[in-house]
Protein backbone atom coordinates (compact mmCIF):
# COMPACT_ATOMS: atom_id res chain seq x y z
CA UNK A 1 0.00 0.00 0.00
CA UNK A 2 2.77 2.42 0.92
CA UNK A 3 4.63 1.80 -2.35
CA UNK A 4 1.56 2.86 -4.32
CA UNK A 5 1.10 5.79 -1.99
CA UNK A 6 4.80 6.70 -2.35
CA UNK A 7 4.61 6.68 -6.15
CA UNK A 8 1.46 8.80 -6.19
CA UNK A 9 2.87 11.17 -3.58
CA UNK A 10 6.09 11.62 -5.57
CA UNK A 11 4.06 12.47 -8.67
CA UNK A 12 2.12 15.03 -6.66
CA UNK A 13 5.38 16.40 -5.25
CA UNK A 14 6.89 16.87 -8.71
CA UNK A 15 3.72 18.64 -9.82
CA UNK A 16 3.96 20.97 -6.83
CA UNK A 17 7.61 21.69 -7.67
CA UNK A 18 6.64 22.50 -11.25
CA UNK A 19 3.91 24.83 -10.04
CA UNK A 20 6.42 26.40 -7.63
CA UNK A 21 8.91 26.95 -10.47
CA UNK A 22 6.24 28.62 -12.61
CA UNK A 23 5.17 30.76 -9.66
CA UNK A 24 8.80 31.81 -9.04
CA UNK A 25 9.19 32.74 -12.72
CA UNK A 26 5.95 34.76 -12.66
CA UNK A 27 7.03 36.58 -9.48
CA UNK A 28 10.41 37.30 -11.07
CA UNK A 29 8.81 38.66 -14.24
CA UNK A 30 6.34 40.85 -12.37
CA UNK A 31 9.07 42.17 -10.06
CA UNK A 32 11.35 42.90 -13.00
CA UNK A 33 8.74 44.90 -14.89
CA UNK A 34 7.74 46.80 -11.73
CA UNK A 35 11.37 47.77 -11.14
CA UNK A 36 11.93 48.72 -14.77
CA UNK A 37 8.75 50.79 -15.08
CA UNK A 38 7.93 52.15 -11.61
CA UNK A 39 11.31 52.34 -9.84
CA UNK A 40 14.06 52.45 -12.49
CA UNK A 41 16.25 54.82 -10.42
CA UNK A 42 15.41 53.71 -6.87
CA UNK A 43 16.01 49.92 -7.14
CA UNK A 44 19.33 49.90 -5.24
CA UNK A 45 17.93 52.22 -2.55
CA UNK A 46 15.03 49.80 -2.00
CA UNK A 47 17.47 46.88 -2.05
CA UNK A 48 19.64 48.56 0.61
CA UNK A 49 16.61 49.02 2.90
CA UNK A 50 15.52 45.39 2.40
CA UNK A 51 18.87 43.56 2.60
CA UNK A 52 21.12 46.01 4.45
CA UNK A 53 23.99 48.27 3.31
CA UNK A 54 26.70 45.59 3.18
CA UNK A 55 24.78 43.13 0.99
CA UNK A 56 23.46 45.94 -1.23
CA UNK A 57 27.02 47.27 -1.72
CA UNK A 58 28.26 43.79 -2.61
CA UNK A 59 25.67 43.23 -5.36
CA UNK A 60 25.23 46.80 -6.62
CA UNK A 61 27.33 46.06 -9.71
CA UNK A 62 24.82 43.52 -11.07
CA UNK A 63 21.81 44.28 -13.21
CA UNK A 64 18.43 44.43 -11.41
CA UNK A 65 17.15 41.56 -13.54
CA UNK A 66 20.02 39.30 -12.45
CA UNK A 67 19.53 40.20 -8.80
CA UNK A 68 15.78 39.50 -8.93
CA UNK A 69 16.40 36.23 -10.74
CA UNK A 70 18.89 35.06 -8.10
CA UNK A 71 16.47 36.02 -5.30
CA UNK A 72 13.59 34.13 -7.00
CA UNK A 73 15.73 31.02 -7.58
CA UNK A 74 17.06 31.01 -3.98
CA UNK A 75 13.52 31.28 -2.64
CA UNK A 76 12.45 28.42 -4.92
CA UNK A 77 15.32 26.22 -3.73
CA UNK A 78 14.53 26.98 -0.08
CA UNK A 79 10.90 26.04 -0.73
CA UNK A 80 12.00 22.74 -2.34
CA UNK A 81 14.20 21.99 0.69
CA UNK A 82 11.30 22.56 3.07
CA UNK A 83 9.02 20.41 0.90
CA UNK A 84 11.58 17.60 0.76
CA UNK A 85 12.00 17.61 4.54
CA UNK A 86 8.22 17.58 5.07
CA UNK A 87 7.81 14.79 2.50
CA UNK A 88 10.46 12.68 4.22
CA UNK A 89 8.59 13.03 7.53
CA UNK A 90 5.25 12.17 5.89
CA UNK A 91 6.77 9.05 4.30
CA UNK A 92 8.18 8.11 7.72
CA UNK A 93 4.67 8.36 9.18
CA UNK A 94 3.23 6.27 6.34
CA UNK A 95 5.86 3.60 6.86
CA UNK A 96 5.01 3.52 10.56
CA UNK A 97 1.38 2.69 9.72
CA UNK A 98 2.53 -0.64 8.29
CA UNK A 99 4.27 -1.35 11.59
CA UNK A 100 0.92 -1.16 13.37
CA UNK A 101 -0.23 -4.34 11.65
CA UNK A 102 2.81 -6.46 12.46
CA UNK A 103 3.10 -8.40 15.69
CA UNK A 104 6.58 -7.24 16.61
CA UNK A 105 7.24 -5.68 20.00
CA UNK A 106 9.32 -2.87 18.46
CA UNK A 107 8.00 0.62 19.12
CA UNK A 108 7.27 3.05 16.30
CA UNK A 109 9.80 5.91 16.18
CA UNK A 110 8.94 9.27 14.60
CA UNK A 111 10.68 12.68 14.57
CA UNK A 112 10.52 14.56 17.88
CA UNK A 113 7.86 17.03 16.67
CA UNK A 114 5.49 14.08 16.13
CA UNK A 115 5.85 12.68 19.64
CA UNK A 116 2.07 12.84 20.30
CA UNK A 117 1.35 10.96 17.08
CA UNK A 118 4.09 8.46 17.92
CA UNK A 119 2.50 7.74 21.30
CA UNK A 120 -0.92 7.28 19.72
CA UNK A 121 0.39 4.94 17.03
CA UNK A 122 2.25 2.85 19.62
CA UNK A 123 -0.93 2.64 21.69
CA UNK A 124 -2.89 1.48 18.64
CA UNK A 125 -0.17 -1.05 17.84
CA UNK A 126 -0.26 -2.42 21.39
CA UNK A 127 -4.05 -2.76 21.32
CA UNK A 128 -3.90 -4.40 17.89
CA UNK A 129 -1.29 -6.88 19.12
CA UNK A 130 -3.44 -7.69 22.16
CA UNK A 131 -6.49 -8.14 19.95
CA UNK A 132 -4.57 -10.48 17.66
CA UNK A 133 -3.47 -12.49 20.69
CA UNK A 134 -7.05 -12.72 21.97
CA UNK A 135 -8.25 -13.85 18.54
CA UNK A 136 -5.60 -16.58 18.47
CA UNK A 137 -6.65 -17.74 21.95
CA UNK A 138 -10.31 -17.70 20.90
CA UNK A 139 -9.54 -19.71 17.76
CA UNK A 140 -7.62 -22.25 19.86
CA UNK A 141 -10.49 -22.49 22.36
CA UNK A 142 -12.94 -23.03 19.53
CA UNK A 143 -10.75 -25.75 18.08
CA UNK A 144 -10.39 -27.41 21.48
CA UNK A 145 -14.15 -27.21 22.09
CA UNK A 146 -14.90 -28.84 18.75
CA UNK A 147 -12.37 -31.56 19.54
CA UNK A 148 -13.98 -32.20 22.93
CA UNK A 149 -17.46 -32.32 21.42
CA UNK A 150 -16.38 -34.62 18.60
CA UNK A 151 -14.84 -36.96 21.16
CA UNK A 152 -17.87 -36.76 23.47
CA UNK A 153 -20.31 -37.47 20.63
CA UNK A 154 -18.65 -40.76 19.78
CA UNK A 155 -19.20 -42.16 23.29
CA UNK A 156 -23.04 -41.92 23.53
CA UNK A 157 -23.39 -42.83 19.85
CA UNK A 158 -21.33 -45.99 20.32
CA UNK A 159 -23.38 -46.86 23.43
CA UNK A 160 -26.70 -46.41 21.59
CA UNK A 161 -25.51 -48.57 18.71
CA UNK A 162 -24.24 -51.21 21.16
CA UNK A 163 -27.48 -51.43 23.20
CA UNK A 164 -29.70 -51.42 20.11
CA UNK A 165 -27.57 -54.19 18.60
CA UNK A 166 -28.06 -56.28 21.77
CA UNK A 167 -31.83 -55.71 21.60
CA UNK A 168 -31.95 -56.75 17.93
CA UNK A 169 -29.73 -59.79 18.41
CA UNK A 170 -31.62 -61.05 21.48
CA UNK A 171 -35.36 -61.04 20.73
CA UNK A 172 -36.01 -63.40 23.66
CA UNK A 173 -34.29 -61.09 26.17
CA UNK A 174 -36.18 -60.79 29.48
CA UNK A 175 -38.49 -57.79 29.55
CA UNK A 176 -36.84 -56.37 32.66
CA UNK A 177 -33.41 -56.37 31.04
CA UNK A 178 -34.87 -55.11 27.75
CA UNK A 179 -36.50 -52.14 29.51
CA UNK A 180 -33.22 -51.41 31.28
CA UNK A 181 -31.32 -51.34 27.97
CA UNK A 182 -34.00 -49.18 26.34
CA UNK A 183 -33.79 -46.71 29.22
CA UNK A 184 -29.99 -46.53 28.99
CA UNK A 185 -30.14 -46.08 25.21
CA UNK A 186 -32.71 -43.29 25.65
CA UNK A 187 -30.47 -41.48 28.15
CA UNK A 188 -27.55 -41.74 25.74
CA UNK A 189 -29.70 -40.35 22.93
CA UNK A 190 -30.63 -37.36 25.10
CA UNK A 191 -26.96 -36.72 25.81
CA UNK A 192 -26.23 -37.05 22.10
CA UNK A 193 -28.97 -34.49 21.39
CA UNK A 194 -27.41 -32.02 23.84
CA UNK A 195 -24.03 -32.35 22.17
CA UNK A 196 -25.59 -31.76 18.74
CA UNK A 197 -27.25 -28.62 20.15
CA UNK A 198 -23.83 -27.42 21.29
CA UNK A 199 -22.48 -27.89 17.77
CA UNK A 200 -25.38 -25.82 16.44
CA UNK A 201 -24.61 -23.14 19.04
CA UNK A 202 -21.08 -22.80 17.66
CA UNK A 203 -22.38 -22.66 14.08
CA UNK A 204 -25.06 -20.10 14.91
CA UNK A 205 -22.56 -17.94 16.76
CA UNK A 206 -20.11 -18.02 13.87
CA UNK A 207 -22.72 -17.35 11.18
CA UNK A 208 -25.31 -15.37 13.13
CA UNK A 209 -26.83 -12.25 11.62
CA UNK A 210 -25.86 -9.34 13.82
CA UNK A 211 -28.81 -7.19 12.69
CA UNK A 212 -31.17 -6.15 15.46
CA UNK A 213 -34.87 -5.76 14.61
CA UNK A 214 -36.48 -3.95 17.52
CA UNK A 215 -40.14 -3.69 18.39
CA UNK A 216 -42.23 -3.16 21.49
CA UNK A 217 -42.29 -6.38 23.53
CA UNK A 218 -44.08 -7.36 26.76
CA UNK A 219 -41.11 -8.65 28.76
CA UNK A 220 -43.39 -10.24 31.38
CA UNK A 221 -45.14 -12.37 28.77
CA UNK A 222 -41.80 -13.23 27.09
CA UNK A 223 -40.19 -14.51 30.31
CA UNK A 224 -43.30 -16.51 31.23
CA UNK A 225 -43.22 -18.22 27.83
CA UNK A 226 -39.52 -19.09 28.23
CA UNK A 227 -40.05 -20.44 31.77
CA UNK A 228 -42.80 -22.75 30.52
CA UNK A 229 -40.35 -24.29 28.04
CA UNK A 230 -38.04 -25.28 30.92
CA UNK A 231 -40.72 -27.23 32.81
CA UNK A 232 -39.27 -30.70 31.92
CA UNK A 233 -35.74 -29.67 33.01
CA UNK A 234 -37.08 -28.18 36.23
CA UNK A 235 -38.99 -31.38 36.98
CA UNK A 236 -35.92 -33.54 36.45
CA UNK A 237 -34.06 -31.74 39.26
CA UNK A 238 -37.20 -30.97 41.30
CA UNK A 239 -36.53 -27.25 40.97
CA UNK A 240 -39.02 -24.45 41.53
CA UNK A 241 -39.02 -21.29 39.41
CA UNK A 242 -40.38 -18.17 41.13
CA UNK A 243 -41.28 -15.25 38.87
CA UNK A 244 -41.67 -11.77 40.35
CA UNK A 245 -42.40 -9.62 37.29
CA UNK A 246 -44.71 -6.58 36.94
CA UNK A 247 -47.55 -7.00 34.45
CA UNK A 248 -47.44 -5.25 31.07
CA UNK A 249 -43.72 -4.55 31.20
CA UNK A 250 -43.10 -3.16 27.73
CA UNK A 251 -39.63 -2.56 26.33
CA UNK A 252 -38.29 -1.80 22.84
CA UNK A 253 -36.03 -4.78 21.91
CA UNK A 254 -35.40 -7.56 19.42
CA UNK A 255 -37.76 -10.18 20.89
CA UNK A 256 -35.96 -13.21 19.43
CA UNK A 257 -32.52 -12.14 20.64
CA UNK A 258 -33.66 -11.06 24.12
CA UNK A 259 -35.53 -14.36 24.44
CA UNK A 260 -32.24 -16.10 23.71
CA UNK A 261 -30.54 -14.10 26.49
CA UNK A 262 -33.08 -15.21 29.12
CA UNK A 263 -33.06 -18.73 27.70
CA UNK A 264 -29.28 -19.00 28.04
CA UNK A 265 -29.15 -17.52 31.54
CA UNK A 266 -32.05 -19.63 32.84
CA UNK A 267 -30.58 -22.77 31.29
CA UNK A 268 -27.28 -21.99 33.02
CA UNK A 269 -29.09 -21.48 36.36
CA UNK A 270 -30.95 -24.79 36.02
CA UNK A 271 -27.80 -26.68 35.02
CA UNK A 272 -25.76 -25.51 38.00
CA UNK A 273 -28.51 -25.43 40.66
CA UNK A 274 -28.61 -27.84 43.55
CA UNK A 275 -31.50 -30.33 43.22
CA UNK A 276 -34.78 -29.40 44.93
CA UNK A 277 -33.78 -25.74 44.98
CA UNK A 278 -35.45 -22.48 44.01
CA UNK A 279 -34.59 -20.19 41.11
CA UNK A 280 -35.77 -16.59 41.54
CA UNK A 281 -36.44 -14.28 38.60
CA UNK A 282 -37.06 -10.74 39.87
CA UNK A 283 -37.70 -7.93 37.39
CA UNK A 284 -37.86 -4.29 38.44
CA UNK A 285 -38.55 -1.14 36.47
CA UNK A 286 -37.08 2.33 37.06
CA UNK A 287 -37.53 5.55 35.11
CA UNK A 288 -34.71 4.64 32.69
CA UNK A 289 -33.96 0.92 33.01
CA UNK A 290 -35.47 -2.51 33.44
CA UNK A 291 -33.38 -4.75 35.69
CA UNK A 292 -33.76 -8.54 35.87
CA UNK A 293 -32.09 -10.59 38.63
CA UNK A 294 -31.85 -14.35 38.21
CA UNK A 295 -30.63 -16.18 41.34
CA UNK A 296 -30.02 -19.84 41.97
CA UNK A 297 -28.48 -21.96 44.73
CA UNK A 298 -25.42 -23.89 43.61
CA UNK A 299 -21.70 -24.21 44.04
CA UNK A 300 -19.98 -20.86 44.50
CA UNK A 301 -18.09 -19.81 41.38
CA UNK A 302 -14.50 -18.78 42.22
CA UNK A 303 -13.57 -15.19 41.39
CA UNK A 304 -11.00 -16.21 38.78
CA UNK A 305 -13.65 -18.17 36.88
CA UNK A 306 -16.32 -15.53 37.46
CA UNK A 307 -14.18 -12.96 35.63
CA UNK A 308 -14.05 -15.22 32.56
CA UNK A 309 -17.56 -16.59 32.62
CA UNK A 310 -18.68 -14.38 29.71
CA UNK A 311 -15.66 -15.23 27.52
CA UNK A 312 -16.36 -17.13 24.33
CA UNK A 313 -15.71 -20.89 24.54
CA UNK A 314 -14.89 -20.67 28.24
CA UNK A 315 -16.17 -23.61 30.28
CA UNK A 316 -16.07 -23.65 34.07
CA UNK A 317 -15.29 -27.35 33.84
CA UNK A 318 -12.60 -27.17 31.18
CA UNK A 319 -12.05 -30.91 31.28
CA UNK A 320 -15.71 -31.54 30.42
CA UNK A 321 -15.87 -34.45 32.85
CA UNK A 322 -18.75 -33.14 34.94
CA UNK A 323 -21.23 -33.41 32.10
CA UNK A 324 -22.49 -29.89 32.86
CA UNK A 325 -20.23 -27.72 30.71
CA UNK A 326 -21.51 -26.91 27.26
CA UNK A 327 -19.72 -25.28 24.36
CA UNK A 328 -19.01 -22.21 26.48
CA UNK A 329 -21.05 -19.91 24.27
CA UNK A 330 -24.37 -19.34 26.06
CA UNK A 331 -23.29 -16.50 28.34
CA UNK A 332 -20.95 -15.01 25.71
CA UNK A 333 -23.88 -14.80 23.29
CA UNK A 334 -26.05 -13.26 26.02
CA UNK A 335 -23.43 -10.59 26.70
CA UNK A 336 -23.10 -9.75 23.00
CA UNK A 337 -26.88 -9.43 22.57
CA UNK A 338 -27.13 -7.17 25.64
CA UNK A 339 -24.36 -5.00 24.24
CA UNK A 340 -26.26 -4.71 20.95
CA UNK A 341 -29.23 -3.40 22.96
CA UNK A 342 -27.08 -0.87 24.90
CA UNK A 343 -27.65 -3.01 27.98
CA UNK A 344 -25.39 -4.94 30.33
CA UNK A 345 -25.11 -8.32 32.04
CA UNK A 346 -23.04 -9.17 35.10
CA UNK A 347 -22.66 -12.03 37.57
CA UNK A 348 -21.74 -12.49 41.21
CA UNK A 349 -21.39 -15.61 43.31
CA UNK A 350 -21.04 -16.00 47.06
CA UNK A 351 -22.18 -18.39 49.80
CA UNK A 352 -23.54 -20.93 47.29
CA UNK A 353 -25.73 -18.31 45.61
CA UNK A 354 -25.10 -17.16 42.04
CA UNK A 355 -26.92 -14.12 40.68
CA UNK A 356 -27.05 -12.74 37.15
CA UNK A 357 -28.13 -9.12 36.65
CA UNK A 358 -29.48 -8.01 33.28
CA UNK A 359 -30.07 -4.31 32.61
CA UNK A 360 -31.96 -2.93 29.62
CA UNK A 361 -32.68 0.73 28.83
CA UNK A 362 -36.41 1.41 28.43
CA UNK A 363 -36.03 3.94 25.61
CA UNK A 364 -33.72 1.74 23.59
Amino acid sequence: MNKKFSKKYKQTLWLRHLVGAIAAFVVFAISYFIVKIAYPDNFYIILEKMLGRNIAYFIHGYEPGVILFVIAISQFLIWIGIEWNSSRKIMKIMDSLDCILDNSADDILLPAEFSDLQNRLNLIKTKNREQQHLMEIEAQKKSDTLTYLAHDIRTPLASVVGYLSLLCESPDMPSEQRNKFIKIAFEKVLKFENLIDEFFDITRYSLSDKAVVKKEVDLCFLIEQISDEFYPLLQQKELQLNLDIPDHLFVFVDAEKIARVFNNVLKNAITYSFPQGIIDVIVQKSSEHITANIKNRGETIPNDKLERIFDKFYRTDESGNSGKSGAGLGLAIAKEIMRMHNGAISAESFEETTAFTLTLPINN
